[in-house]
């Protein structure tokens, strides 16, 4: 939640006015907190004081100079273009809602509006959807659609006043999903001076680019977090567990026509094709994430570093890591990030069929087939991440509840791994980025 930070289109066209509308309609019939808008940590409900408002939002603008037709984009929720700059990359802006019904039962809503891809559906404005209920101090159930507590940024990675950098390191952030429809349940003691945290969630989210294609599902999530904090130390652990499937009906032809061609007496070319079809009509896939994380924060110093590994082969296989540190100096935080993800699948170059397939099935069918190689090769490629991203950068903390931030970036996008950019092609690239964002939250 919005209190919880750190301590230092399509916007849903429908989905946001009616959401922010249901918002305030509830506060036009119930009493509001004292400290909306304060930052405070939140206070035991207390009479009169059953509804509170918070807020947060990011207005940013960014440079880019790479590859011609390349698209930058934050998240793989996100359109694309090739627009030199632009002001959708970070600009966003967020709207939060608790309401404590009974001392141990509270309702939280969370509206963002931000720019959303072609297949968004209206909905995925609603953020956070929860009921939360606290039998004690010690535990917390929350039943609706909750966050993705796999990540460590997991609570506020839209909140850009709770983290250091201009955005969350695209390398790991960009493809990870951001809500969960389902439930967790939370468990906190203490061991001295050490907070020990373990969580446990069950759902499905949706997955995939809603800029091209139409998203796929992650089902039977399950998985569970262990924390531990003391002092200027957070550790962190996850582990989670799901199903992948996507709608393949428009691969059908394309998987025939391989299945065809799998048959053939031509032992290399029947390999290839059952390796096009396998990995093409991959469906209902068991899929895995593993996270370390740990965050440090003293007066003057702060930092994040984190290790994930997304197991889906033969779909993906990445491994994905970041380091963020920062120095205060007054108002002013300087800090550099780097962060990389590696692919255990290697990128293809398309086979070459069509002189080998002549004289077996004639020269219009190879050419037929050896563009289909050249087609699924292409599909394959593109949905390779692998990059690597240096950041130099510098916080400005203007007020108690804003910040500015001035970042560069440096892109680099080896053969085959342009899965995060709109337009990409298989050629190797580089890129820079420049960023200026205004965090605020109220």
């Amino acid at each position: 939640m919005l209190n919880d930070l750190p301590r230092s289109p399509r916007l849903g066209r429908r989905a946001v006015p009616w959401a922010v509308g249901l918002l305030l309609g509830a506060l036009a019939g119930a009493p509001v907190s004292a400290d909306v808008g304060s930052g405070e940590a939140p206070q035991e409900p207390a009479a009169g004081q059953s509804l509170r408002l918070s807020g947060f939002g990011t207005l940013g603008v960014a440079g880019l100079s790479g590859p011609e037709g390349w698209g930058y984009r934050r998240e793989l929720t996100q359109p694309g273009h090739a627009s030199t700059w632009r002001a959708d990359i970070d600009s966003r802006l967020g709207v939060q809602l608790n309401y404590a019904a009974t001392p141990t039962l509270e309702l939280v809503g969370q509206v963002i509006a931000k720019k959303r891809g072609a297949f968004a559906a209206d909905t995925d404005a609603i953020e956070w959807a929860y009921a939360s209920y606290r039998p004690d101090g010690d535990w917390t159930l929350r039943v609706g659609r909750v966050n993705v507590d796999a990540f460590l940024m997991a609570d506020y990675r839209n909140v850009g006043f709770g983290f250091l950098t201009a955005r969350p390191p695209v390398e790991l952030y960009a493809r990870q999903p951001t809500t969960l429809d389902g439930a967790d349940a939370a468990r906190s003691w203490w061991v001295g001076d050490a907070q020990w945290r373990v969580k446990v969630l069950l759902g499905n989210t949706r997955i995939g680019d809603n800029n091209f294609s139409k998203p796929g599902r992650l089902n039977g999530v399950h998985g569970a977090m262990v924390s531990r904090e003391e002092g200027p130390w957070l550790l962190r652990a996850s582990a989670a567990r799901g199903r992948v499937n996507f709608d393949l009906s428009g691969l059908q032809p394309a998987l025939a026509t391989f299945g065809q061609l799998a048959q053939l007496p031509l032992p290399g070319i029947a390999a290839q094709a059952q390796a096009f079809r396998d990995r093409l009509s991959t469906n209902d896939l068991p899929v895995t994430f593993t996270e370390l994380g740990a965050r440090y924060e003293s007066a003057d110093w702060q930092g994040n570093l984190e290790f994930v590994r997304v197991a889906a082969s033969p779909l993906t296989v990445e491994t994905t890591a970041y380091l963020t540190v920062g120095r205060r100096f007054g108002a002013w935080t300087p800090y550099v990030s780097l962060s990389r993800v590696r692919n255990g699948l290697a990128a293809q170059s398309p086979p070459a069929w069509q002189a080998s397939l002549t004289p077996l099935i004639g020269a219009s069918a190879a050419a037929q087939a050896q563009q289909l190689a050249d087609a699924a090769t292409a599909v394959l490629n593109g949905g390779r991440i692998e990059q690597s991203s240096n950041a130099l950068g510098v916080r400005w903390d203007v007020h108690p509840q804003a910040a500015v931030k001035l970042q560069w970036d440096q892109v680099r996008v080896p053969f085959g791994g342009g899965s995060l950019w709109t337009g990409a092609d298989s050629r190797a690239a580089r890129a820079r980025l420049t960023s200026l964002v205004l965090d605020f939250i109220f």
